[in-house]
C-alpha cells in the first residue's frame, strides 16, 4: 500500500493542477478518505509482513480478498474505490489534505501500539521470580520425647537481599499427644543495620491439616542479611505434638530487580536459634 500511495502522490504532481472542486457527495470525504487509506496501509503492512515470515507461500490471487474486506466496510466495491481514488488523485488539493490525515492515523495507531506493547512489558515485569531459601527438611515434627528444637527454630544467613517479598509457608496439624496450648509461627528479617521487621500467624489447635503463609516486604536500600524465626512458638511449660509440612520459603523479587545474591542456608539447630 507504501508504493501505491507513492504511486499516487507521484501521479498528482504530475497532473496539471485542477480546479479546487468540492468532493462529489456520493464520495467519501476526506476524513472517511483518509481512514480507509490507513487501514489500506495497515492491511498491506500486515500481510507484506506475513508473507515474509512464511516465504512468499501466501498466494497473490489471496491478497484482493484483504482488501475487499476493509472496503466492504465502507459499503464499497473494488471498482468503485478505483474510481474515487482516482479523484482525488486527480485534485492535489483534497488528496495532499487526505495524506496528511493519513499521516495522523498512522502515527496515532502507532503509538497506541507502542503503549499497548509497553504495557505487556510492564505487566511481565511485575510476575515476580520466586526463589525458595528453605535448605532442609520439609517436614518438621516436633514431639513430647524432644528435649530441644521444640520451638522448631530457623535460621538462615544471606547475602545483602534488597527489595521485593519473603514469604514463609507450610501446613500444620496437631498430633493427638499434643498436650500444648495454642502459639504462632514467627518470621524475623535482620537487616545490615541491626534493625529488624518480624511477623507471626497464630497457630489454631487443629488435628486437620491447616496452611498458614507469612509475608513480608522487604526494605529496597538496606540490605537484608539474615532470616530467622520459629515455626511454633509456644509456651514451653507445656509438651507439644505439631507437624510442619511443605514449608518453604521464598524471596519474591520482580524480574527487573533481580540480583542473584549468593546465599547461605543453616540449618535448624539448639545453638544458633537465640533472637538478637
Amino acid at each position: 500500500m507504501r508504493n501505491k500511495l507513492i504511486h499516487i502522490i507521484l501521479l498528482f504532481v504530475v497532473i496539471s493542477c485542477s480546479p479546487r472542486e468540492k468532493v462529489p457527495k456520493e464520495f467519501p470525504n476526506e476524513d472517511e478518505m483518509a481512514q480507509i487509506l490507513a487501514e489500506l496501509y495497515v492491511v498491506e503492512s500486515i500481510i507484506t509482513h506475513g508473507r515474509s515470515s512464511v516465504n512468499d507461500q501466501m498466494a497473490d490471487d489471496e491478497i484482493p480478498g484483504y482488501y475487499r474486506k476493509v472496503l466492504s466496510e465502507y459499503d464499497l466495491s473494488t471498482e468503485e474505490f478505483d474510481t474515487i481514488r482516482d479523484w482525488y488523485a486527480a485534485h492535489p488539493y483534497h488528496f495532499q489534505k487526505v495524506y496528511d490525515k493519513v499521516i495522523v492515523l498512522l502515527s496515532e495507531r502507532e503509538a497506541d501500539l507502542n503503549r499497548q506493547i509497553q504495557a505487556e512489558e510492564e505487566k511481565k515485569d511485575t510476575t515476580p521470580v520466586i526463589r525458595d531459601l528453605w535448605d532442609d527438611e520439609r517436614i518438621m515434627t516436633v514431639t513430647p520425647a524432644d528435649t530441644v528444637n521444640h520451638r522448631l527454630p530457623f535460621k538462615m544467613q544471606v547475602d545483602s537481599i534488597t527489595g521485593g517479598q519473603i514469604r514463609l509457608s507450610a501446613v500444620y496439624k496437631f498430633l493427638r499427644e499434643d498436650l500444648s496450648r495454642e502459639g504462632k509461627t514467627l518470621l524475623i528479617a535482620q537487616y545490615a543495620d541491626s534493625t529488624a521487621d518480624t511477623v507471626s500467624h497464630d497457630i489454631t489447635k487443629t488435628f486437620k491439616n491447616n496452611p498458614l503463609t507469612l509475608q513480608l516486604n522487604i526494605d529496597s536500600v538496606t540490605p537484608l542479611v539474615e532470616i530467622s524465626g520459629f515455626l511454633f512458638d509456644h509456651d514451653t511449660s507445656f509438651v507439644p505434638s505439631v507437624e510442619f509440612s511443605n514449608i518453604r520459603l521464598e524471596h519474591l523479587v520482580k524480574k527487573n530487580k533481580i540480583k542473584s545474591p549468593e546465599m547461605k542456608a543453616i540449618k535448624p539447630s539448639p545453638e544458633r536459634h537465640d533472637l538478637r
